[in-house]
């Protein structure tokens, strides 16, 4: 990564800034420039042993013109003889960088020699699993490599005086706020998120609807960001979270100016191949990429418009058949906010590293709907093995006649039998039905991990050398997963994956087997997010139902010296809203087929009180028909949550209502509870049906267990806190402007109850009104205009 200091006149260089200027330009799509696979370690402990030096940093101060160079690189190995060291550099079968590989070579032992190293062979190895490395010696001649230097130094040193420009200009930008005046509690909310970028801290912050919180996180970051060369990052774990923040910087950041805003989508929503062509490496789009783009001139255009969405870049890339996925992550490295999902942070399979690893925690990041996170995190972090396609998989590779196939078969088959065989075992041995936990055999898993890092490289190679292949290992979408992947290597990296965490810390994880599959159940993901987190100079982590927050600072890793919690109150007037919690009514599991009856007659009474639209969100799509059923015959009109449904012809139902009252059901956590508003007349009231406490289920039960252990307190970690945070969300939906008015009524008991009612967020806690008779005060609501008096 290029560094400039321009008062010292100081610019820093790596190796890979001299081969991007260079007319290779720079790494292909989908080439891995450093990466770590078994066969390079293995390579690496062979020379040490033989007395070799290996990833030797070079780095050396070089003056040109007016500059001081500081160049720097890592040699992988050096050896040492008497006519001075011979230096090689390790490349990967299969990589496509050849030139790239040779040129880095050239340039590393330059730096050798300026740092008085004499050299006397310099060469590039082509590393083969099973094989000796195949030699490409490189012709090293001082003098000729300095010329290129200067060369590359011309273009470098111009690139960073534009840089500097633009960074001098965005300096001087005086970023407006998005709207037309901060709302009064939002000014709050702006203050600490300045004080925070200013003192590089973590702020947490409980931010109820209406705060504004995206630009009262987005306006100081930018403006921090701007003033001191950071980029933002702005993570959601939905899309229309992401269009809500590219329109906030489009209100503050203009089309011609120096700044530059943008939005990475997942790469199949912008890929315009029919086939992913890079999962094979073989796309036209991506062939000579860096070359065709340099001639277009693209990113210069696109940086030029302020604010850009992924569409609009895909839509610039397509019109010259270039890549649109590596075209965005290009441009992104000129971008000083860019808005993404969950993923490309904490996901550790797609990262986007190039942007986050600069290692000076520089950037800022702001998280919306922090709440979420722990739950995606955890998916990411457990990996699954499906015996049955390791086993087919396996068989059909062990029949190809290429070797590399064979033994990628022989190693599926070997560790989908032994986890077939421990399942048989455990059914033998446990009086319980599968699934079983049982810690997976370390000594087992330590050596697979390696092994499947060499069987993707040796697969990867016949892959990229366009080999015939078998057509059932040609790349395939799996169910509901709109990614196209090749199962071959899939699978080994859901091999690799479960092989690290079943040989890593066993406290982290749980090994779940049955016949059918293996997992390795992350129990908590807060030491990997905190450490995501943290690594940032300056972080904002909002949510409207982030109660109790210091609870929530765990689950994120966060709690500690450098965090700070902030709890804002509702901003909208109270009089416009009442929130109730109905005493008599008892969801628990064990009573709710009873109460069922009781539960459809409150809300048919409270509905009656008031003609328009109702939402009512229930802990299950069968808890919610049963009470359904029970509704009194034509006391009001439903309409029913389908699971996997559109949720657009409810809404159109909810708009063309004029004259009937509708009631929309619907589950916790489903679509129509989290992430949609229903503002105005769109919805007036909701029923939210029960603490909405998940299922009890294996994996719950461990992360309760595991809580236990640790905190001593399972059942809030596993249970209680996710449910009241699904309670919020929903009850939050009909609330979602200065000027709407609504009701909320809690029905459940157990909202009054101290361990529920403490763990809601403090407005909810400041203006809840309990009573066995909730109908009775909805019509003394609305009998008083909409204006709670109560």
């Amino acid at each position: 990564m290029i560094v400039a200091d321009e008062s010292a006149r100081v610019l820093s260089l790596g190796v890979e800034d001299l081969l991007d200027a260079g007319e290779h330009g720079a790494a292909e799509a989908g080439e891995s420039l450093r990466a770590v696979h078994a066969a390079r370690v293995e390579h690496l402990a062979r020379a040490a042993a033989a007395g070799a030096r290996c990833e030797v940093a070079l780095d050396v101060p070089v003056t040109w013109r007016e500059w001081t160079i500081h160049l720097s690189g890592r040699a992988d190995v050096l050896r040492d003889d008497a006519r001075g060291i011979s230096l090689e550099v390790l490349r990967d079968v299969g990589d496509s960088g050849a030139a790239r590989a040779l040129e880095r070579a050239g340039f590393l032992a330059l730096f050798a020699s300026y740092a008085g190293e004499p050299v006397a062979r310099v060469a590039v190895l082509e590393l083969r699993p099973g094989e000796p490395p195949l030699r490409s010696d490189v012709v090293f001649k001082r003098e000729a490599w300095e010329d290129l230097l200067r060369v590359r130094l011309d273009e470098l040193a111009h690139r960073a005086e534009l840089e500097l420009g633009r960074a001098r200009e965005r300096r001087r930008v005086d970023v407006p706020f998005p709207f037309e005046s901060p709302r009064p509690v939002q000014e709050t909310l702006l203050r600490e998120v300045a004080g925070a970028a200013a003192s590089g801290l973590v702020l947490l912050v409980s931010a109820p609807t209406g705060v504004g919180k995206t630009a009262g996180a987005l306006y100081p970051f930018l403006r921090d960001a701007l003033a001191h060369d950071r980029r933002v990052f702005f993570v959601t774990s939905r899309g229309s979270q992401q269009e809500l923040a590219l329109e906030t910087l489009r209100r503050m950041l203009p089309a011609g100016g120096p700044a530059l805003a943008m939005q990475i989508s997942a790469k199949e929503r912008v890929c315009p191949q029919a086939q992913l062509g890079c999962v094979e490496r073989r796309c036209p789009w991506g062939r000579r990429f860096a070359e065709r783009l340099a001639r277009t001139g693209l990113l210069d255009e696109l940086e030029t418009r302020g604010v850009v969405s992924a569409e609009q870049v895909a839509v610039a890339a397509r019109a010259h058949e270039l890549c649109p996925f590596e075209v965005t992550l290009r441009l992104a490295q000129r971008a000083s906010a860019v808005v993404c999902d969950f993923n490309y942070v904490f996901d550790p399979r797609v990262a986007l590293r190039h942007l986050l690893g600069e290692g000076d925690a520089r950037a800022l990041l702001v998280v919306d709907e922090a709440h979420d996170l722990p739950e995606r995190a955890r998916g990411a972090l457990s990996p699954v093995l499906e015996l049955e396609q390791l086993e087919s998989l396996g068989r059909c590779l062990e029949l190809q006649v290429e070797p590399a196939y064979q033994r990628a078969g022989e190693l599926l088959r070997e560790v989908a039998s032994h986890a077939g065989a421990l399942a048989a075992r455990l059914g033998e041995e446990r009086e319980s039905l599968a699934p079983w936990v049982e810690p997976p055999a370390r000594g087992f898993w330590e050596p697979i991990a390696l092994r499947a890092m060499v069987s993707q490289m040796e697969t990867q190679a016949l892959i990229a050398h366009a080999a015939p292949r078998d057509a059932r290992l040609l790349p395939r979408r799996e169910g509901r997963d709109a990614r196209l992947r090749d199962p071959v290597q899939s699978a080994l990296a859901d091999l690799r994956d479960f092989a690290v965490a079943a040989d890593g810390d066993p406290d982290r994880f749980a090994a779940i087997w049955s016949p059918e599959r293996a997992a390795l159940f992350c129990l908590d993901p807060a030491p990997w997010i905190g450490a995501r987190i943290k690594s940032f100079h300056a972080a904002v982590l909002m949510s409207a139902t982030l109660a109790p927050l210091e609870h929530h600072a765990r689950l994120l890793g966060i709690d500690g010296p450098r965090s700070l919690s902030l709890d804002l109150p509702c901003p909208f007037p109270r009089e416009n809203r009442l929130l109730l919690a109905a005493t008599g009514v008892d969801t628990r599991f064990k009573v709710r087929s009873e109460q069922a009856a009781e539960i459809a007659r409150t809300i048919a009474r409270c509905a009656a009180t008031r003609r328009g639209n109702w939402l009512a969100f229930f802990s299950s799509f069968a808890f919610r028909d049963e009470v359904v059923a029970k509704l009194p015959a034509g006391a009001l009109r439903v309409l029913l949550q389908l699971p996997g449904a559109p949720v657009e012809p409810i809404f159109a139902r909810l708009r063309a209502n004029k004259s009937e009252t509708l009631l929309v059901c619907g589950v916790h956590g489903g679509v129509l509870a989290e992430g949609v508003d229903y503002p105005g007349e769109l919805a007036i009231g909701v029923f939210v049906v029960g603490p909405g406490l998940p299922k009890v289920e294996l994996e719950r039960e461990l992360v309760r267990a595991h809580f236990d252990e640790q905190l001593g307190a399972g059942f809030e970690y596993a249970y209680l806190v996710p449910g009241l945070a699904r309670s919020v969300q929903a009850g939050g939906r009909v609330l979602r402007g200065p000027d709407d008015v609504g009701a909320i009524v809690l029905l459940d008991r157990r909202f009054g109850e101290p361990d529920y009612f403490d763990r809601l967020p403090a407005w909810w806690r400041d203006e809840m009104v309990l009573t066995d008779d909730p109908a009775r005060a909805l019509e003394a609501f609305w009998q008083s205009g909409g204006r709670a008096r109560l």
